[in-house]
């Protein structure tokens, strides 16, 4: 019974296993700690009059933090799923340990000191149990922490998955706020130059075309000031990329660009620091904005739903440009035509950057994994 209750103890008793699962369990904590103080930044900016900047940073913010709970829910099925893994490659293992442990519990002590070959017999038995028993243990120890383990990473998935639908509700909740604090602002006022470029949209067959025909026009305003931030741009809207540069789509058309699919309502911001060349409808894309940071670039966002900036306008990075269209959680629908497609509704960005002469792929430009 001594080796029965030593894998009771271990099984169930186990403290340091609790561990194996902390690091998932702390960050699922810490992630949902984050989603809680954006939120409140979200209600505070939602506060008569609307601050529409600071709801928007908060907005932003919430969308940030809800990404860093959903990577943190999914290392948590990760850890679990490992786990599982584990142990079912160890399931006979485990079965023999089990069995060789059983019989052992049953047998009395007096009687593991009986041999046939009398008491030199018996004394190599005991000390083949001696290097036996120890094995066993330890084996059982790896079990019970494996156990203890597993039940934690459970615990931690199913929390997070509760917290992580909370969240995305909420933060549904706090786009659609912004989309109405957007909606009911002061449409932004257009340059003397929007006649001209204008035409030139009207023109073009292509954004492409159109990131081409803009590069060329004279009257292009200065670029920002020398002091525009060095390195990477940023993502403009939190997504996931659904087709690469100059990957076929399902009509095996190719395109010099990225398609982002992103959530309804997304914020769409200013990946650097940039003039806006152009803001506005172009072909089926819905709205579409043409940065340019630099003599050498310009960076075209389609796909928008609503647009918070005019041509000639200066931006900064991370300002707000506009909003994706897609299902508000009141059930109204804002409608963007698809850039893949052309049609119908869609929460899809297309990203085309242009350097020197012609496209290039967006990818490697932007900084780490979107979404």
């Amino acid at each position: 019974m001594r080796v029965h209750r030593l894998i009771l103890v271990v099984l169930l008793g186990w403290a340091p296993a609790a561990l194996a699962a902390a690091d998932a369990a702390d960050a699922i904590g810490a992630a949902s700690e984050r989603v809680a103080a954006a939120e409140a930044a979200v209600a505070a900016a939602e506060r008569e009059p609307v601050d529409l900047a600071r709801l928007v940073g908060a907005v932003s913010e919430s969308e940030a933090a809800v990404a860093a709970l959903a990577g943190s829910v999914a290392q948590a099925d990760q850890r679990t799923l490992a786990l599982e893994d584990g142990l079912n490659a160890r399931r006979m293992e485990t079965m023999r340990l089990i069995a060789a442990l059983e019989a052992m519990s049953r047998t009395p002590v007096p009687q593991r000191g009986v041999h046939p070959d009398g008491p030199l017999g018996a004394a190599r038995a005991a000390a083949m149990m001696d290097r036996v028993e120890p094995a066993l243990r330890s084996e059982a120890a790896a079990l019970g922490t494996a156990v203890v383990a597993l039940r934690a990473a459970r615990d931690a998935e199913a929390k997070g998955d509760v917290a992580l639908a909370a969240a995305r509700a909420r933060l549904a909740g706090a786009r659609n706020a912004l989309a109405t604090a957007m909606a009911a602002a002061v449409p932004p006022s257009e340059g003397p130059e929007v006649s001209t470029l204008t035409m030139i949209a009207r023109d073009s067959e292509s954004l492409t075309a159109l990131a081409a025909a803009l590069a060329k026009t004279g009257d292009a305003p200065p670029p920002p000031a020398a002091d525009r931030p060095e390195g990477p741009l940023r993502w403009p809207v939190a997504g996931t990329v659904a087709r690469h540069f100059d990957e076929p789509d399902a009509a095996g058309v190719r395109r010099p660009g990225l398609v982002v699919g992103t959530p309804a309502l997304a914020i769409v911001s200013a990946p650097t620091d940039a003039v806006v060349r152009y803001a506005g409808p172009f072909l089926e894309y819905g709205y579409v904005t043409v940065l340019e940071p630099d003599a050498e670039t310009m960076i075209v966002l389609a796909g928008l739903a609503r647009l918070q900036v005019r041509t000639g306008a200066t931006v900064r990075r991370g300002d707000l440009l506009g909003l994706m269209g897609g299902h508000s959680p009141d059930g109204e629908e804002s409608v963007t035509p698809d850039p893949e497609q052309g049609t119908g509704p869609g929460e899809t960005l297309y990203i085309e950057i242009r350097q020197g002469r012609g496209p290039v792929d967006p990818e490697p430009l932007f900084q780490g994994d979107n979404g």
